[in-house]
């Protein structure tokens, strides 16, 4: 979306797809590792309250989600956009995309 287009929609729609490619991505992770399948309701809580009361790099994962996800519902439901807020996520993305490949490793 990011690249589709500099309209601003484009944009705030990159936004929410960096947010929930990463929010699949740790939940995936997280179901596995656990074994627990994270609930319906107030899903995205309490994945991060759960990460962001671990450790290491899960904790720093839960932090970056969260603030991911500030950033998803400012470009949701807010009238001012702010187009480095796309920059912001996609680096908070890459950083989550780290951290996951280095506790996959760390696993193996």
């Amino acid at each position: 979306m990011k690249n589709i287009s500099e309209k601003e929609e484009y944009q705030r729609s990159a936004v929410g797809r960096y947010y929930y490619a990463a929010y699949g991505l740790i939940r995936e992770y997280y179901e596995k590792k656990y074994n627990k399948v994270v609930p319906s309701i107030n899903s995205h809580s309490f994945l991060i309250n759960e990460l962001e009361s671990s450790y290491g790099d899960e904790r720093r994962i839960g932090k970056n989600l969260r603030s991911m996800r500030s950033y998803r519902n400012f470009a949701d439901y807010n009238k001012i956009f702010h187009s480095c807020n796309v920059e912001r996520t996609e680096k908070i993305y890459n950083e989550i995309i780290r951290l996951l490949e280095n506790l996959n490793k760390k696993s193996k």
